[in-house]
């Protein structure tokens, strides 16, 4: 056993005698032995290849925590705080000792204090992924519990302040997390002041749109789905125009945004044809945008995969394809297929959560999800029941190589009993939905 497997199997000795229990799947286990497991497994989503220090640092951050209640100190602001800074100073001696006692080196055990502690939270990297860790732990596995305890208004704020602790990615994990339902709509209505904050008013005629895309790869007519869509955008005449922007392939973004602004566009809307919030969007996109030093307002919205009404229109595509071929819904599986990542998680976070929002409607069956490129993949989920009905929904933007090509070859193979209801990207109502997001953007209805 290494130093590193020593440290976490004292951590979790110490963590294992806390009194107080919460139930995981129907078994009474240690509160904070299973936060600090919960920890570890966020930091593992959020960072691909987490330091030692960072990993032990998660693994002890609520180290021993009960036995300093927080009704120890005076039940006031100031009684708070001074419990909190308690806290971190005595979480951190604890870390300390283990990790002296288990061999570990010196530097890392100061480095693991210094983290637990939150030392300079807003320059050093890996204490704000420690806390981005924290809040994302704390939405998922314990804001349920909190604002049944709180008045409305408090968890509003509460969820607020949360969202100022995190850094960009940390928001963009937590937008893609499988968040209960009641918490999902606190967090929308906390967000909601954030995301109306920078809106303009400006008439939709004199503002360009470019639907931005990967680019499709295979298929018979690349990018023409995408190309549809713009067609069927611009033939309203609402906006000024309506063009794609291609980040690997024709026609590229550049020649999109410098057709836009030759035209007289007065503001350029980039709405990111993706299903995530991922490397493209939040890196790839904005580099290329930025380089173009655009001389107007620029406004770019969240991806594809992030719109809140996409889960009805992918609800409505499988409950039709399900009637075509005969499945009962309540008898059949929804199994949504992302593209998922050997280096990330945000695909496959996107993928969850647009799942449980689909079952929230409890239509089918049930609703799994299944990927191309990591566990479990689709054609392991469709030779698991091989022979229960099932409709396959792409959770795809286009319709190139994967959704054209892998997906319905991954069915043939398999011989599963399976319809596919094709790539969310080619529905027909999804003009209507980018729609309705630019125009929210611009808070006009006509531009008139």
């Amino acid at each position: 056993m290494t130093f590193f497997e020593r440290a976490l199997q004292r951590i979790d000795a110490a963590n294992a005698e806390d009194p107080n229990t919460v139930l995981v799947e129907g078994e009474a286990r240690p509160a904070e032995l299973v936060y600090s497991e919960r920890m570890s497994a966020m930091l593992d989503r959020l960072v691909p290849q987490p330091s030692e220090a960072l990993q032990l640092a998660a693994r002890a951050q609520h180290l021993r925590r009960w036995t300093i209640p927080r009704d120890s100190y005076p039940m006031d602001r100031a009684g708070y705080h001074r419990w909190r800074g308690e806290l971190k100073r005595r979480h951190a001696d604890w870390a300390s000792a283990i990790l002296t006692e288990s061999g570990v080196d010196a530097e890392t055990t100061a480095r693991v204090a210094s983290l637990i502690r939150k030392d300079n939270l807003k320059t050093d990297a890996e204490t704000q992924t420690l806390e981005d860790v924290a809040c994302l732990v704390f939405l998922q596995h314990y804001a349920a519990d909190f604002a049944a305890k709180h008045e409305h208004p408090k968890m509003i704020g509460i969820v607020q302040k949360t969202w100022k602790k995190m850094s960009d990615e940390g928001q963009t994990a937590a937008l893609a997390l499988p968040l209960d339902a009641s918490v999902r709509a606190i967090v929308n209505e906390a967000l909601a002041p954030v995301a109306n904050s920078d809106r303009a008013a400006m008439p939709l005629r004199d503002v360009a749109v470019i639907l931005a895309a990967h680019g499709d790869r295979g298929g018979d007519n690349p990018n023409s789905t995408l190309l549809g869509h713009c067609a069927a955008l611009a033939h309203d005449g609402i906006f000024h125009s309506v063009s794609a922007g291609i980040l690997r392939g024709e026609p590229p973004l550049e020649v999109a945004v410098h057709a836009a602004l030759a035209g007289g566009a007065k503001a350029l809307a980039v709405y990111p044809m993706f299903m995530a919030e991922g490397y493209f969007t939040r890196k790839v996109l904005i580099q290329r945008l930025a380089a173009l030093e655009i001389p107007i307002d620029v406004h770019v919205l969240a991806p594809l995969g992030a719109d809140p009404r996409l889960p009805s229109l992918m609800l409505r595509q499988a409950v039709d394809t399900a009637s075509k071929h005969g499945f009962p819904p309540d008898a059949t599986r929804l199994l949504i297929v992302g593209h998922g990542s050997k280096i990330g998680p945000a695909s496959a976070d996107a993928t969850r959560a647009a799942a449980t929002v689909v079952a929230e409607e409890r239509r089918f069956a049930r609703v799994e999800t299944a990927f191309l490129e990591e566990p479990e993949f689709l054609d392991e989920a469709l030779s698991r029941e091989g022979n229960l009905p099932t409709v396959v929904l792409g959770f795809f933007s286009g319709d190139g190589l994967h959704a054209a090509e892998d997906v319905p070859e991954a069915i043939f193979e398999t011989r599963a009993n399976a319809a596919y209801a094709g790539s969310i990207g080619k529905l027909a109502d999804l003009p209507a939905l980018i729609r309705a997001s630019l125009t929210a953007e611009f808070d006009l209805s006509t531009g008139s």
